[in-house]
């Protein structure tokens, strides 16, 4: 190998002076030119910018990576934006006509609602008509898939899905959605997960939409604690709690996905957390909330309120990495700390425990759980990677708690991402909720493969290498079965194989053969794809990705601006969801609804 050597860096130079950082201790600058500014791409159509704890950021440190990546005679083309635009990534899915709702939804009110649908469909509200179709689309993204063999039933599914999300945008613009009217946001909620479940990356898009919900959120103030307002009903208020929470978990995972700060700090908003109640606690008619159930007991709030405490420091470190200004050690230390107590506040029934305890456990529970851990390692990585290479000019061990810290939530997500790979193929505990696995945790995956490589390219942690290498393997071979539909996935498979090789630790036959085909992609190689990888950002939260149609960001409204229910949308399209009087959807959209909207 011939001597390394340093090539420039499009990473912002280090502050070549020392930064405070606690009570007598000074940061020097980083080993390997790791800049604190971030790290900026530019090329000829582009200019992008990351914060210096995403993934990217941290592989431009590894110096001859940053070469071996930027010549990119290795990479394979991958067409992601065709693929997130709908087309056969959706294959794979087949709908069973079922509603999806997400926890931004009250289950017994809507169902009145679509009752009252049915029974006087004029007089239904075209938002709340696009709410009812981002429900029809998530069930057919997150269906079963008995029947994907065959090449039909697939196809149809694709059309469907491109079909009902076109709807869930033409109904928002023709409702005027920037009025902030009712049903606007909860749309808006499932509108943003869909397209997020769609994408297999990290798409910039879905940032500009996240904008979209955050700010209506905000312009109906769902940011303010509902006790303020007595002209809310018990369960409206209720609802604001829960949905507030879903916009928060949104701002923080998605801002942090594409390397940026999030977008509502801890000082704007005073809303609390949702009760621990069922759905069926509460109805319209209640003039007075119920007192919350004991956390011993599983209910419709118990994962948003495990999220939201963690959460709440979660976007604490956030806003301290993210922030511009030299953040004390000390600071550090006490978010450390606030983050393990906040993992000991987790209810019980979703505190974390081996898969093979959980035998009897519904597979919701078992997600919920892996999901609460990611988000603790999620907060771990980071707080502490910043000082993964730092060196203190008054004591060498300064910083030990954050290297041991970023090496436990490095290994400990690695085998999160494991687990997930063994218990989502066919016949496992979580089969059926493979669509789960989304690129949000593969961000977290992307950036612990990051940091484990960085060690051992440094020759750090000596001690753990026999527990990193292993862990880098087997984190290969998943990437490895993900990349004819990933980017993240090719870019993570070459950093692992080029820093294995470089330290002489290539010695495996898995290290350049193909693996074997993904247990989630079917034997049709056009319907194969990677919406059966990507996987829900939590329990059904959001998270969310854009496409070339029906896209709600402006510059593709035009193609939005044309009847939502349109008769020959339906046409040919077999919805197995009926009215009372037994009519498949779309009969009954042509026959009476066929020009309500011009």
């Amino acid at each position: 190998m011939a001597k390394k050597t340093e090539p420039p860096s499009l990473s912002a130079p280090s502050d070549p002076t020392a930064t405070p950082v606690g009570s007598g201790s000074t940061l020097n600058t980083p080993e390997g030119g790791h800049s604190e500014c971030g790290s900026m791409h530019i090329s000829a159509t582009e200019l992008s910018y990351v914060g210096s704890n995403h993934w990217a950021a941290i592989a431009d440190s590894i110096a001859d990576l940053r070469d071996y990546v930027d010549r990119g005679d290795h990479l394979r083309p991958v067409d992601n934006h065709e693929d997130a635009s709908g087309g056969e990534t959706m294959a794979a899915r087949h709908p069973r006509g079922r509603l999806a709702l997400c926890s931004s939804v009250h289950g017994p009110t809507f169902l009145q609602e679509y009752e009252t649908f049915w029974a006087n469909p004029t007089d239904t509200s075209v938002v709340w008509l696009g709410l009812l179709f981002g429900m029809i689309c998530l069930a057919a993204i997150t269906s079963g898939s008995s029947d994907l063999d065959h090449v039909g039933n697939a196809e149809r599914a694709v059309d469907q899905v491109s079909v009902y999300r076109e709807k869930v945008a033409q109904c928002l613009i023709r409702g005027e959605y920037t009025k902030c009217g009712p049903y606007v946001l909860e749309t808006l909620v499932h509108y943003l997960y869909i397209e997020f479940l769609l994408s297999p990356d990290a798409d910039q898009d879905l940032w500009f939409l996240l904008g979209l919900e955050v700010n209506t959120a905000l312009r109906m103030g769902y940011h303010r604690e509902p006790c303020h307002f007595t002209a809310l009903t018990p369960l409206q208020r209720e609802m604001r709690r829960r949905v507030w929470a879903t916009v928060l978990l949104s701002d923080i995972l998605l801002s942090s996905q594409m390397g940026m700060p999030r977008m509502v700090t801890e000082s704007q908003c005073d809303t609390a957390e949702p009760r621990n109640l069922n759905d069926a606690d509460l109805d319209a008619h209640t003039t007075e909330a119920p007192q919350s159930r004991p956390e011993t007991e599983y209910t419709t709030s118990t994962g948003i309120i495990a999220r939201r405490r963690l959460l709440v420091v979660v976007g604490k470190i956030s806003d301290l990495t993210s922030g511009v200004r030299a953040c004390t050690y000390d600071e550090v230390k006490r978010l450390d700390q606030a983050l393990g107590q906040a993992a000991n506040t987790i209810p019980q029934p979703l505190r974390m425990k081996p898969v093979t305890a959980s035998i009897t456990d519904s597979p919701e529970v078992i997600m919920a759980r892996i999901f609460l851990r990611h988000l603790f390692y999620k907060g771990q990585l980071l707080l502490h990677q910043r000082f993964l290479h730092l060196k203190s000019s008054s004591d060498e061990y300064s910083f030990a708690l954050s290297r041991k810290a970023c090496l436990d939530a490095s290994l400990g997500s690695l085998q999160l991402q494991k687990t997930l790979d063994e218990e989502t193929r066919p016949g496992g505990q979580l089969d059926t909720l493979r669509w789960r696995v989304t690129s949000i945790m593969n961000h977290q995956f992307l950036t612990a493969t990051m940091i484990l490589c960085s060690l051992i390219y440094r020759n750090k942690s000596l001690q753990s290498r026999d527990t990193i290498v292993p862990a880098l393997r087997a984190a290969r071979d998943i990437w490895t079965r993900r990349n004819a539909t990933s980017n993240e996935a090719q870019r993570a498979t070459d950093t692992i194989s080029f820093v294995l090789e470089e330290v002489g630790e290539i010695h495996d036959s898995a290290a350049h053969t193909p693996a074997s085909p993904s247990s989630f992609i079917t034997n049709n190689d056009k319907l194969s794809d990677s919406i059966n990888e990507q996987n829900t950002m939590l329990d059904a939260s959001m998270g969310f990705s854009s496409s070339t149609t029906g896209n709600i960001i402006p510059p593709f409204w035009g193609a939005c601006i044309t009847n939502p229910l349109q008769e020959d949308a339906f046409l040919g399209m077999d919805m197995e969801l009926t009215g009372p009087g037994g009519q498949a959807l779309h009969d009954w959209m042509a026959i009476n609804w066929p020009n309500s909207t011009t």
